[in-house]
């Protein structure tokens, strides 16, 4: 039986992003004032999926304020532009009658569960980047380490096509470099997310697969593979379009709309805000670490097409199949993805992962 999660409550949470904080504080009930560099912001929570503040602040961080917002469910992440890693402040676990966590750890032990899921998770971000290059072939039966060493080349080739494009072919991704800090800025923001769906539904996400240390959030880097590429081609585009200076701020402000855009994906068949992808990646793990689901699916953009849909036992916020207009809006949105008019090579839009 397909559970459909869709909530009035959840289904128009949005992120929000704080340049240099200069003070949070509580105007009524609920209701948050939040003032930064270039401009002041005064918001239910309940509209919140997550908070980034970048930057150094002015303030100190009020821990009852901290406290109100987490027990919101809403994840805060600190970035700086020096930090390896942000600090994620989060409102801990809540009562699960699946024991959700208990199968996360129990199935990371698995070679052949976890091996399942880092191979999906591997095969869904190359499909992500193949508007760039192809992706690489995944042997059936390769182990974790095999994947790693195919996800490192891969990856190699890609940075090396992407910044080719800038006409920065000397710059690399792990250096310091105009591209790679507001990229590393987007990628924080696009986490704290994903953070926000996997405490609400219940897994750690210190307990990856892909990436197994435990130091850090691997499992918040593991679900963000699948859709990595497609944030980093509309991010191109902003480098490639604006100037170099406001590449950080441009770069939040179009991800932004780009997470609000409306996508067709053909795994549940809806239409949904590319937002709900990341969403989807988690429920779809959860089903599949509780035995619900036989297969880890991982949902991404598509066309809409006949043919029978993959079996999976959840449905995003979002419209789906039914309605004598549906499959018209699904074609005008798929035709509007600014990603898939970049016509990837080797490219299968509506593989099931």
């Amino acid at each position: 039986m397909k559970c459909n999660v869709k909530t009035q409550n959840h289904s128009n949470r949005v992120p929000m992003w704080l340049p240099y904080l200069h003070s949070i504080r509580e105007t009524k009930k609920g209701i948050f004032e939040f003032v930064f560099n270039g401009g002041t912001e005064i918001v239910n929570l309940n509209e919140i999926s997550s908070i980034m503040i970048y930057g150094e602040t002015d303030t100190k961080l009020d821990q009852k304020i901290l406290d109100k917002i987490t027990r919101k469910g809403i994840p805060i992440i600190i970035h700086r532009r020096n930090m390896s890693q942000p600090i994620y402040i989060t409102g801990g676990l809540r009562p699960d009658k699946d024991d959700t966590i208990t199968e996360q750890l129990v199935k990371r032990q698995q070679s052949r569960t976890s091996t399942h899921i880092a191979r999906q998770l591997l095969i869904a971000k190359m499909h992500s980047m193949s508007y760039l290059i192809p992706s690489a072939k995944v042997p059936q039966f390769a182990n974790i380490k095999t994947l790693r060493n195919i996800e490192a080349t891969h990856a190699h080739k890609y940075w090396r096509a992407y910044f080719t494009k800038l006409n920065h072919p000397e710059w690399i991704r792990r250096d310091k470099n105009p591209a790679s800090e507001a990229l590393d800025g987007a990628s924080k923001f696009i986490s704290g997310i994903i953070l926000r769906w996997i405490t609400y539904h219940h897994l750690s996400p210190y307990h990856g697969f892909l990436h197994e240390p435990t130091d850090y959030p691997s499992l918040v880097y593991d679900l963000m593979e699948p859709t990595r590429g497609i944030f980093e081609s509309i991010l191109l585009q902003v480098f490639i379009n604006t100037n170099q200076k406001d590449w950080l701020v441009n770069s939040i402000s179009e991800l932004k709309m780009a997470l609000d855009e409306q996508i067709y994906t053909s795994l549940t068949r809806q239409i949904v805000t590319r937002q709900e992808l990341l969403h989807g990646t988690v429920l779809s793990l959860k089903y599949y670490l509780l035995g619900r689901q036989r297969k880890f699916l991982i949902p991404l953009p598509g066309s809409p097409n006949g043919g029978r849909p993959p079996k999976v036992e959840f449905l995003l916020y979002g419209r789906h199949a039914g309605k004598t207009n549906f499959w018209e809006k699904a074609e005008i949105a798929a035709n509007n993805d600014k990603w898939l008019k970049q016509k990837p090579r080797h490219f299968d839009h509506d593989h099931p992962f």
